[in-house]
């Protein structure tokens, strides 16, 4: 019996697989990892020291330093262009890495844009943010909610003052902070160990963690900067489980910034806490509900930045 020929339909270029790419110049040995952390972290390190040598500039400007310095709306607007300095040095630094090293395009890394990625930058604010708040309302206090001045200092709380702030911590918990930080360890360096996800979470994971060592989130002794490291790593882990999930780097980049702006509403709206106790207890929970979709995630097959969005 005659059939009649079926016409053959293009496939969905949305759904078509993502070209082949060159094999990396590095391996995944020990050498080839240790270079890829040291490049990630030098390159965290170079951005934010550029940034903060580029104020000393001002001092050479007649004038510039009253201009721009103190919390006047020039003061802010100066700070956002060094908070956007970060990002564009780690982007560019990313970007030379991936095509030269890696062998690969930038989005290969989660930078891209789909149509779910702002319903993943929200999920992951709202439970980063929403679970460092929680664990903060049910700590005993050991003091009153701070007041404006503490933010502004002596000087008078005007609405102008209150949204350059707003717009000034958003900028440092992601354009500064959150973006890039997670591009450079949650997307450059866990996917160029993504053959084997279980080193690639828990070597991004550790590198994260002990950077944060010289970090300063109010330590006063060297035993505090090694417990202040509950923070990085708790939301390290929920950031890596959220992005084995959902497929996307912008999950990854909500619990970091999340935990910023959970932490500013943590400290602006509820009396104060033991802040050792707060980074315990913020960092527990979160590296346990990391950890937990971290493993479901591995043992359901789901792969390193392989979505979409």
């Amino acid at each position: 019996m005659n059939t009649a020929p079926v016409a053959s339909t293009p496939p969905d270029s949305s759904a078509a697989p993502a070209a082949p790419v060159s094999s990396p110049r590095l391996g995944l040995g020990p050498l080839g990892v240790a270079v890829r952390v040291v490049v990630a972290i030098g390159i965290l390190m170079i951005a934010n020291l550029v940034a903060g040598l580029l104020p000393l500039a001002l001092t050479v400007i007649p004038g510039a330093v009253e201009t721009f310095g103190g919390t006047s709306p020039w003061g802010f607007a100066f700070a956002f262009v060094l908070q956007l300095f970060v990002l564009c040095i780690v982007v560019l630094a990313v970007r030379f890495w991936m095509r030269r090293v890696e062998r690969a395009p930038l989005r290969a890394a989660g930078w891209r844009w789909g149509r779910r990625s702002v319903v993943w930058l929200l999920l992951g604010v709202v439970v980063s943010a929403g679970s460092a708040f929680a664990v903060v309302a049910l700590l005993p206090s050991t003091g009153p909610v701070l007041d404006d001045s503490a933010f502004v200092g002596d000087e008078s709380v005007t609405p102008l003052m209150v949204a350059l702030l707003i717009v000034y911590y958003l900028g440092l918990a992601f354009m500064q902070q959150g973006i890039p930080e997670e591009l450079l360890f949650r997307g450059m360096l866990l996917w160029s160990l993504r053959e084997r996800p279980a080193l690639a979470v828990a070597v991004t994971t550790l590198a994260f963690t002990v950077i944060h060592l010289v970090s300063n989130g109010g330590q006063q002794s060297a035993a505090e900067h090694v417990l202040y490291l509950a923070l990085p790593l708790g939301f390290a882990l929920l950031a890596v489980g959220l992005l084995l999930w959902t497929g996307s780097l912008w999950a990854a980049v909500g619990v970091h910034g999340g935990f910023h702006v959970g932490n500013y509403l943590a400290v602006g709206f509820l009396p104060q806490v033991d802040s050792v106790t707060s980074w315990l207890a913020i960092g527990g929970v979160q590296a346990v509900v990391g950890l937990a979709l971290v493993v479901t995630a591995l043992r359901r097959g789901k792969r390193i930045l392989d979505g979409e969005s």
